[in-house]
């Protein structure tokens, strides 16, 4: 799949992926809101049977006290019509504190409380002036009870009221009921939970606690139920008593069932990312391979071609100037170096890439070692007229390593020096530090362009700069892996002054390295005393062999 159709996939199907997992997650989250919702509605429907229960109950108790109360009214004798009533109010009715009898005129025929006179009198101016108005007795059916329940003077009042016909006369009776008994007596012992499990309490229109406890932290799982004919201004309120922890829990519910479908979410987006990522770089993967197939069997070509060709005009024996066989000579093996190198090279790799590539480690010269590599690549030097510089700085350095395998790195990054660095001079340069040995190998040519230094060691890769330069794109993948099995590392960078400069560091292991330390040590402390007096100094770099 060419690179267009594979970025069209991705934008087709990357944005697929996610709404249809976002619409997934959607409907994830809100069945799980759902049955969050079955639950609450649970407990209030058994919440709701409970407070209709309970205002049912109250509503009887008030309506029977009002038959009783009527029920002892003898209006045969209107003036003392309430008389039977006063003498068992506290037995038969004890939440009235006042009753009275009007005639068709509104006039009161008989009126008894069960307070003192004063109170009896202020209940009934304010009940002639203000209750009785609020009544609409004119209108009253026959024998029809009916209930006011309203503030006056910041007092809630509740009047049961009804008309009756008594010998062809006329009359209004009411009773007026102490909210006050029903709140303190009442109230407690009706609406006392059975179970002990929930909490009750009555407010007013104004959502003032009229009794019972504040229900506020019960949020939603407050049932509320108006009394429907008695107290209508006042409302009872049922809540469980776990409601806080219900509550709290449902809110922690709804977090965790978020945070887990998002994490569901994330995990999907990542998993299809990475997948599409995988494939991705597999393509691009068989795409370097098949650069890398194509690259190889034309740098494999030309040498052989080369080779072929000056082979057979040496064997054909139609050059006969002796200067001229011995320059072909030459030519023969520097392209059979160049071409041995190469089958070294992919040799290796394949052997790295089955894991099967062995390394046996020796003491050695690290110098004597890339002198070596510099001499088999001097045919190569010479053929394209590069000046190469070697430099030893520091205590001559031994180390345990491969010394084929080292051989071979620093003749990759020598050939990366050559083909990249435009003919510039080379330079290599093996230091010795305290506790590892870096080989350097730079040329002074364009340097690496930014993009390609964190991926110049990748197998296959190839800088964008390359342009038409041959090569197979696993030197320096060679050289990295050289290096990490020495425990060392490799790194490229840009040398100051131009060109770029490739670093092989490896561990030390000689004897030099454990005093090494204290030399450099010893020379500092002899530079801070160079006020007081001269210091003679030799110059640390060495020139071990030049070839141009």
């Amino acid at each position: 799949m060419d690179d267009t159709r594979f970025r069209r996939v991705y934008r087709v199907l990357l944005p697929t992926i996610a709404v249809a997992t976002c619409v997934l997650a959607y409907y994830a989250y809100l069945t799980a809101v759902q049955f969050q919702a079955l639950g609450e509605k649970s407990i209030a429907e058994s919440s709701l049977w409970l407070v209709q229960d309970r205002v049912n109950r109250l509503e009887q108790t008030i309506i029977a006290a009002d038959n009783q109360v009527f029920g002892a009214l003898d209006l045969e004798n209107p003036e003392s019509a309430l008389s039977e009533w006063k003498d068992r109010a506290g037995e038969i009715s004890p939440s009235v504190r006042a009753a009275v009898v009007l005639d068709v005129q509104k006039r009161v025929v008989d009126a008894e409380a069960r307070t003192n006179d004063h109170d009896k009198q202020a209940f009934m101016r304010l009940f002639m002036k203000q209750i009785v108005p609020d009544m609409k007795l004119e209108s009253l059916p026959f024998n029809v009870l009916n209930h006011l329940h309203k503030s006056y003077e910041r007092r809630s009042y509740l009047i049961s009221f009804e008309a009756v016909r008594h010998r062809g006369r006329r009359f209004y009776i009411a009773a007026h009921h102490d909210t006050g008994y029903l709140t303190r007596t009442v109230f407690p012992d009706l609406f006392r939970s059975e179970s002990g499990k929930e909490w009750h309490n009555v407010v007013d229109e104004d959502n003032r606690r009229v009794f019972g406890p504040n229900l506020a932290s019960a949020g939603d799982y407050v049932v509320g139920l108006r009394f429907p004919t008695t107290l209508y201004q006042w409302r009872l309120q049922v809540a469980p008593k776990t409601a806080p922890l219900l509550k709290a829990k449902g809110r922690t519910s709804r977090v965790n069932q978020g945070a887990l479908i998002g994490l569901s979410l994330a995990v999907i987006l990542i998993g299809v990312g990475f997948i599409l990522y995988a494939a991705d770089k597999e393509r691009r993967l068989a795409r370097l391979k098949s650069d890398f197939i194509a690259n190889v069997s034309h740098e494999l070509k030309t040498p052989l071609s080369v080779i072929k060709l000056f082979g057979e005009m040496l064997l054909t024996k139609r050059v006969r100037d002796e200067a001229k066989q011995e320059e072909y000579l030459e030519i023969i093996c520097s392209e059979s170096e160049r071409l041995s190198g190469l089958i070294e090279n992919v040799l290796d790799f394949a052997a790295l890439e089955r894991g099967k590539r062995q390394y046996e480690m020796r003491q050695c010269q690290i110098a004597d070692v890339v002198t070596r590599a510099v001499e088999t690549f001097h045919y190569r030097f010479e053929r394209v007229g590069t000046e190469v510089s070697v430099h030893s700085i520091g205590a001559a350095p031994e180390g345990r390593v491969d010394d084929q395998a080292l051989m071979l790195a620093v003749i990759n990054l020598l050939d990366n020096a050559v083909k990249y660095g435009g003919g510039t001079p080379v330079d290599v340069i093996v230091e010795t530090l305290s506790d590892s040995i870096e080989i350097r190998v730079r040329d002074h040519g364009p340097g690496i362009a930014e993009v390609d230094k964190k991926r110049v060691f990748e197998r296959f890769y190839r800088a964008q700069s390359a342009g038409r330069t041959r090569g197979s794109g696993i030197g320096l993948s060679l050289v990295k892996h050289i290096a990490e099995a020495h425990h060392g590392r490799a790194w490229a960078d840009n040398a100051e002054g131009g060109g770029a400069v490739v670093t092989i560091s490896i561990p030390r292991r000689d004897a030099t390295s454990a005093t090494l330390a204290t030399q450099r040590s010893d020379a500092r402390q002899a530079s801070q005393g160079a006020a007081e007096g001269s210091i003679d100094s030799t110059e640390p770099a060495d020139i071990v062999a030049r070839h141009g």
